[in-house]
């Protein structure tokens, strides 16, 4: 009994103590998990996906159920990472990756296969390099609208069993600032050069370097307001940026807002003293504006700076030029032929200065050397013949006009200059047909048609000359020696009132020609306007006999004595030994009753000329009517046997015989009553 129950005891003892060890251990591993669990959670979360694949293998295999998918397995940019079914693969331009491996139930991977949206080489796009820039140009290329956060999430991989998708994993594509400028950059349409560049923009306000880019192309494409606000951007996100400054300065030049340029242009030699284009552009602005000694300066500073720029001191020359400083400029001209390869860019100027001064050797010169190194050099050519003109040779100045012409048919100036040397040899039918020549090449000319009028009214082609003309008064319509050829023009035509009306024009429109008055004075008359022609006549300087005889006698017609004695004295002034000047003056003295001063005037032209039977019985006349009747009987006398014929002597000569006899009667008789 006792050892009976001394083996229970025993072996209760041996029972309880595993128990005590199990539940040890038991708390052990409790706190031991505890641990792991806060300092280690992936260590659970390994534990409970293995345990959850176990479990979906098994319902994928044995219980035909559709695959779960875990993750992929990539390769980007040479690191390898895995992208889950919650996670998002984010790709730009510079990316490229490799799908290598999906991790499903699918273990064997024989039924599953993967398609990346937009990239896509086929059915199965797993194990294939794939390039994030080529789904960045897709999308950029494809048109569709990106926001300004350039991210774009309409594409995304896709995982597929069995032609199933089972899974999708979002792309996350970025557009950048670089990629809208790479689109840029090799675009060949400047509309959509621009558009990648304002989206570039819009992405990133910062880049000063897209915005001159933009500036550039908008000021290449005449888009200067366009310009100028990308180049104001830049200058104020940079103040100093002298390269933005300088092409802002260059927009204003060609927008012609000068005051503008001058400023920017000033503002940068600030910021560099040591910039030649600044001073170039600063030049060039004063220059626009007539300030040449500024301007000189200018282009003075940039020479200093780079001394072979011949460009700058080409145009420093010219402001020599333009500032009559004439010597400066040739010293100018002379340096960049010196030292230039390009001498015949300053040899053409230098010519043309030696033309100016009359120095015609000298150009000839310049010009043939510029003809030597440019044998195709039209302006040195038509100059040339300039300088041959003004040294009198006349068969080079043409030779080099024909020149001038073969190399450029279409040129109208040089050939409206042959048609004047050929008029100036008097070859008119070769310089009408230059003159054509110029019209045809350019219908509006305005000085063609004139010469050709002029050539046609000196061949007394009239009608021709009226057709040229009249072309002519549509277009210069105030000029007034157009007006005064066509007024003659049309007078030897005899179409006299628009004879008439061309002359009023030209008068009209400030001829002041004695010629122009005398032809429109006859003009009236023809027409019968015969006070008209007085006026006009009138206006005549100096006043030739004939239009002193005619004004003379219109007014001792008008019974108007004291302009028209006024017109014969004139003509005695012009002719004081013919006897036809003082018998005039003498019957306008008659015809006022001036008896004394016609007898006079008759005496005097009886000494220049006593053949003359009217002029005697012209002073016959005055005597008789101031009763001087022996004279008068004399004067009669001398005309009836000069001209039997005489009806005014045969008159008077019995009737004054018979006064005379009544008179000697009465004084007889008298004589005897006293």
């Amino acid at each position: 009994m006792v050892n009976r129950l001394v083996n229970k005891k025993e072996q209760s003892g041996r029972i309880s103590f595993p128990v005590k060890k199990i539940s040890i251990a038991l708390v052990f591993v409790i706190l031991i998990s505890v641990l792991l669990f806060f300092f280690y959670p992936q260590f659970f979360r390994s534990l409970a996906f293995k345990a959850s694949r176990i479990k979906n293998t098994f319902s994928h295999y044995v219980l035909q159920d559709r695959p779960h998918f875990y993750y992929l397995e990539v390769e980007k940019n040479g690191n390898d990472i895995r992208v889950g079914k919650d996670e998002v693969l984010e790709v730009t331009y510079r990316d490229e990756f490799v799908v290598k491996s999906v991790a499903s139930d699918d273990l064997t991977g024989k039924y599953t296969t993967v398609n990346v949206e937009g990239l896509s080489k086929g059915v199965n796009d797993l194990g294939i390099l794939l390039r994030g820039i080529d789904l960045v140009n897709k999308i950029i290329k494809s048109g569709v609208i990106i926001n300004d956060s350039g991210i774009v999430s309409d594409y995304k991989i896709l995982i597929n069993y069995r032609n199933e998708t089972i899974a999708v994993i979002p792309l996350k594509i970025v557009i950048t600032p670089q990629d809208w400028f790479r689109f840029a950059k090799d675009s060949s349409n400047v509309k959509e050069q621009i558009e990648y560049l304002k989206k570039a923009i819009v992405m990133n306000k910062n880049d000063i370097s897209v915005r001159k880019i933009l500036a550039g192309v908008y000021s290449r494409q005449g888009r200067l307001d366009d310009a100028i606000s990308q180049y104001k951007d830049v200058v104020e996100l940079k103040p100093d940026d002298s390269v933005a400054l300088g092409e802002l300065a260059k927009c204003y030049i060609k927008k012609k807002e000068f005051d503008n340029a001058i400023k920017i242009s000033r503002r940068v030699i600030k910021i560099n003293p040591k910039e030649a284009q600044a001073y170039i552009s600063l030049g060039l602005s004063l220059a626009e504006k007539g300030l040449w000694s500024q301007a000189i300066q200018s282009y003075r500073e940039a020479v200093r700076i780079e001394p072979d720029n011949y460009p700058v001191r080409f145009k420093l020359g010219e402001a020599y030029r333009k500032n009559n400083m004439i010597n400066s400029a040739i010293d100018e001209y002379k340096y960049i032929a010196e030292h230039s390869k390009e001498a015949d860019l300053a040899l053409l100027p230098l010519g043309d200065i030696y033309l100016k001064l009359k120095k015609y050797d000298d150009a000839i010169k310049c010009y043939k050397e510029v003809i030597k190194k440019q044998p195709r050099q039209v302006a040195a050519y038509a100059n040339l013949a300039s300088a041959y003109a003004g040294s009198g040779k006349w068969s080079e100045e043409l030779d080099n006009l024909k020149k001038a012409v073969s190399l450029n048919p279409d040129e109208p100036t040089i050939r409206f200059n042959l048609g004047a040397a050929y008029e100036r040899r008097k070859m008119d039918a070769e310089a009408i047909k230059e003159y054509e020549n110029v019209l045809k090449i350019n219908p509006g000319d305005a000085d063609a048609p004139e010469r050709l009028a002029d050539l046609a009214l000196k061949n007394k082609k009239f009608a021709q000359a009226v057709k040229y003309y009249e072309r002519l008064t549509a277009k210069a319509s105030n000029k007034s020696s157009i007006f005064a050829n066509l007024g003659f023009a049309y007078g030897e035509l005899k179409e006299y009132a628009a004879s008439a009306e061309n002359y009023e024009k030209a008068i009209k429109y400030g001829a002041k020609s004695s010629n122009l008055h005398y032809n429109l004075a006859c003009t009236y008359d023809k027409l019968g306007k015969e006070k008209k022609a007085i006026a006009e006549y009138e206006k005549v300087s100096p006043l030739t006999k004939e239009i002193l005889s005619i004004l003379a006698g219109f007014y001792l017609k008008e019974k108007k004595y004291a302009p028209a004695i006024k017109y014969y004295k004139k003509i005695v002034e012009l002719e004081p030994k013919k006897a036809a000047s003082y018998e005039s003056l003498g019957y306008a003295y008659a015809a006022c009753n001036d008896l004394d001063a016609a007898i006079k005037n008759y005496r005097i032209a009886l000494k220049y000329d006593r053949e003359d039977d009217e002029l005697y019985a012209n002073l016959g006349e005055a005597y008789e009517k101031k009763g001087l009747y022996q004279e008068a009987l004399k004067a009669y006398t001398n005309a009836y046997e000069l001209n039997p014929e005489s009806a005014k002597a045969a008159q008077k000569i019995p009737k004054l015989k018979i006064q005379l006899l009544q008179k000697k009667a009465q004084k007889k008789t008298r004589g005897d009553e006293e």
